[in-house]
């Protein structure tokens, strides 16, 4: 017979709780918890909420331009090391051809001297002697590797230096967002007393304040000497677009900030970080060309000399378009566009690259505006493309 299958017997029968609460009185209380902690929420000082609001705001904004500054100085790395690599290709190129040239003049001096032995009489033939090419002396393995060392050392450290700077603009930006959070905050309580509408338009308003003050012109351009564009300079820089890359929105933020402020000046030249001080002391003008040779003029810049300053500018001191060579050599680090294609921050020449500007942006009516340096506007100005003939894209912004 099988075994009969019986259920253990339980050790202590279940008992219900005494203070035990019905499911659905628990969901209630739950449920009246929240709400009143919304209330609370809710009930909150208008100032209090819009001070951590508008700190909140205002750190954000310094974490998005930190963000974009080291975007910025890897895209200036990486173009800086594809820039070198070309220099070393060409650098080769150049080797091979100049080599090639030494064989080819070596082969026809031996094939002149050899027709002149066959054409004269009584001259004994001498029998043609295979031309030996000349050695090219080739780096030892433990010398290669040296070099490759020596290549990754420098990167590493120019690495080191740029996070170097990202960190610490970052860190100078967050200070002050931090400075602008508490003299707002002073600021709201000491209006708050003007009613709750005045609290609301800066509750809506300051985030937009600091975001704007972390991206200003005042805030890119150099710290020791106010600069910033004004007047019509600066209604064509609140109208360049969102979407333009920090590289050309910087080099056309210091082209701006010069208008009307430095004086064109035959040959001058300036890397300086931020204002120059020889700018508007009178100088003799040295340079060669020029009606005012040998006269004293107040100090600025020629046209290629601005251009060269913006960018030096704009890449922190790194990047040079020009080299101290003039538009020409300007214009050969670019790459030239359709007019259909310019930008804020593509150059436009004169024909036989006489004259250089900077395409900063377009009118109420769409027209181009170059912003650049000449005699005939008595310094740096603002005009239309009257007598530019070509456009081109540097190739410092990395675009296709």
């Amino acid at each position: 017979m099988r075994d009969v299958k019986t259920r253990a017997a339980m050790e202590q029968p279940k008992t219900r709780q005494k203070n035990a609460m019905p499911r659905t009185v628990v969901r209630i209380l739950q449920r009246h918890y929240a709400q009143q902690k919304q209330e609370r929420q809710t009930q909150r000082q208008p100032v209090e909420y819009a001070t951590e609001q508008v700190q909140q705001s205002a750190t954000d904004a310094a974490r998005l331009t930190f963000r974009a500054t080291r975007q910025l100085q890897r895209k200036y790395v990486l173009h800086k090391y594809r820039a070198q690599k070309v220099r070393q290709r060409q650098e080769t190129t150049a080797a091979q051809v100049r080599q090639r040239d030494m064989w080819r003049s070596t082969e026809q001096t031996t094939a002149a001297q050899s027709t002149t032995a066959t054409e004269t009489p009584h001259t004994v033939t001498v029998p043609r002697q295979p031309v030996q090419k000349p050695t090219v002396p080739t780096m030892t393995a433990a010398q290669q590797r040296a070099k490759q060392q020596t290549h990754r050392t420098a990167q590493r450290r120019m690495l080191q230096q740029t996070k170097a700077a990202a960190r610490k603009a970052g860190q100078r930006l967050e200070q002050m967002a931090q400075t602008a959070g508490k003299a707002i905050r002073a600021s709201i309580k000491a209006i708050a007393a003007a009613g709750g509408g005045v609290v609301l338009f800066l509750l809506l308003a300051l985030p937009v304040i600091a975001v704007a003050a972390a991206l200003s012109p005042a805030g890119v351009v150099a710290d020791s000497h106010t600069m910033e564009p004004t007047g019509e300079a600066m209604e064509v820089w609140e109208r360049l677009s969102d979407d333009l890359s920090m590289e050309r929105r910087m080099v056309v933020t210091y082209a701006l900030a010069l208008v009307d402020k430095v004086d064109y000046f035959w040959g001058g030249k300036s890397l300086v970080l931020g204002w120059d001080d020889r700018w508007g002391e009178l100088t003799e003008v040295t340079a060669e060309g020029s009606d005012t040779t040998g006269m004293e003029q107040p100090y600025g810049l020629d046209c290629s000399g601005f251009v060269d300053w913006a960018f030096y500018n704009a890449s922190g001191g790194e990047y040079v378009i020009g080299q101290g060579g003039g538009a020409a050599v300007q214009h050969a680090n670019c790459v030239d566009i359709e007019w259909d294609e310019v930008q804020p921050g593509d150059l436009l020449f004169y024909p036989e690259d006489e004259h250089v500007g900077i395409a900063a942006g377009r009118d109420w009516l769409g027209r181009l505006l170059v912003v650049h340096c000449a005699a005939d506007t008595d310094g740096v100005a603002i005009s239309h493309r009257t007598g530019f003939e070509t456009a081109a894209r540097p190739m410092w912004y990395g675009e296709e």
